[in-house]
């Protein structure tokens, strides 16, 4: 899946691929999918924040402080730059993306890197049932 997001005019390629959560374990030292988790004090607030994001509800004015009370901030940097990496691994180092930028917009970025999340958490019903299919044929 891609996405692309404009910031100080400057067109940004978002990828979530395969490679995506290993990618991020490369970069960064730490587990994707436990970052996304330990980002919220509990799955309540994940799944809040997830459920806005389906229903295009994802605004800041609908952000409770609760929600990013323990929130790192980076968090959104990690998960920007490993999707714009995964769009296009020739992009630069972390610093030097960041470095190139001369604002961060979350009002701008949050919605596309939320959707993303949420789509990448998500299995294919159709492919896993193909699956199913297939193994049941091999009995």
């Amino acid at each position: 899946m891609e996405r692309t997001v404009t910031i100080d005019e400057k067109d940004w390629r978002l990828g979530y691929n395969a490679y995506t959560p290993i990618a991020y374990k490369a970069e960064f030292g730490k587990d994707y999918f436990q970052e996304i988790i330990g980002m919220f004090k509990n799955h309540g607030q994940l799944q809040d924040i997830l459920m806005m994001a389906e229903n295009e509800t994802f605004e800041e004015s609908n952000i409770s402080i609760e929600m990013i009370a323990d929130f790192d901030m980076t968090f959104f940097h990690r998960l920007f730059y490993i999707f714009a990496k995964s769009a296009d691994p020739r992009i630069g180092t972390f610093e030097e993306v960041f470095s190139s930028m001369e604002t961060f917009p979350l009002d701008v970025v949050a919605k596309p890197l939320m959707d993303m999340l949420k789509e990448g958490m998500q299995t294919k019903k159709k492919s896993m049932t193909a699956q199913m299919q297939a193994m049941k044929s091999l009995q």
